[in-house]
């Protein structure tokens, strides 16, 4: 029976690691203690997206080229120590058992249960449902920046592609294909589905957490002269929300 379950599982798995979101009543009880070495988390891996790859560019699409050492866990247990690089492009984690560069990486299966630990920078990166500017409702790697009792504040980091540009004539310079980065800031309020992008205007700031409180809030943000795109300022703004017990 416990060999059934176990295929079961397995097999589960592996069509949830092409890309559904979530899994439920699951775990490591058929991994065999080193983590990369199992079968479990063979399933937790698929091949990767290539379709930014080869192309003829200016910048990046991984934040860092290089694979830095982290840890990968399920929901709260060590799956195994690895090697990460994060394609913000197509917005995937690439995994590697070493750092060797002969070694071909694959791609973290797409489930919120899983997350990366960075051995470097102790930054945590977790899967997220979020809403982005554009009202959409998508999942993707998220940054924790501060955890607090009803507010988390978290960024992400983008990479978009710009197509460069050919001369009309001899008097214009081509521009070449670029990749570049960018960064969004959001918070998950307690109990909340999703993250939601934080207003850059104040005004709507105010208005989104303002509630009982909110001219308070504008006092405060006035007084501290608060830069919604900073994030120390922003660590500092949701500080006072998670300090107010109105907020």
């Amino acid at each position: 029976m416990k060999h059934i379950t176990t295929l079961l599982l397995l097999s589960a798995l592996t069509t949830l690691s092409y890309g559904q979101v979530g899994m439920g009543g699951s775990n490591l009880e058929t991994f065999n203690g080193s983590g990369q070495g199992g079968a479990f988390f063979s399933a937790l891996r698929k091949n990767l997206n290539t379709d930014a790859m080869g192309l003829n560019t200016v910048g990046s699409p991984y934040l860092n080229e290089n694979f830095v050492p982290c840890k990968v866990y399920y929901k709260d247990e060590l799956v195994g120590n690895m090697y990460y690089r994060h394609n913000a492009y197509n917005d995937e984690i690439e995994i590697k058992d070493s750092s060797l560069p002969e070694e071909n990486p694959t791609s973290l299966a797409t489930m919120k249960q899983l997350k990366v630990v960075d051995q470097v920078t102790g930054q945590e990166i977790s899967m997220m449902t979020y809403e982005n500017k554009d009202e959409l409702v998508k999942n993707g790697y998220f940054y924790i920046i501060d955890e607090g009792k009803d507010y988390n504040l978290l960024f992400k980091k983008n990479v978009k592609f710009t197509e460069g540009t050919k001369p009309v004539n001899s008097m214009v310079r081509p521009t070449p294909n670029k990749f570049s980065q960018f960064v969004e800031f959001y918070y998950m309020k307690d109990g909340a589905k999703f993250a939601q992008l934080i207003p850059t205007n104040k005004g709507k700031f105010v208005k989104t957490f303002g509630s009982a409180n909110e001219e308070e809030l504008k006092d405060y943000i006035k007084e501290q002269n608060i830069n919604l795109k900073d994030e120390n300022d922003l660590i500092k703004v949701f500080n006072y929300l998670n300090s107010n017990k109105d907020s």
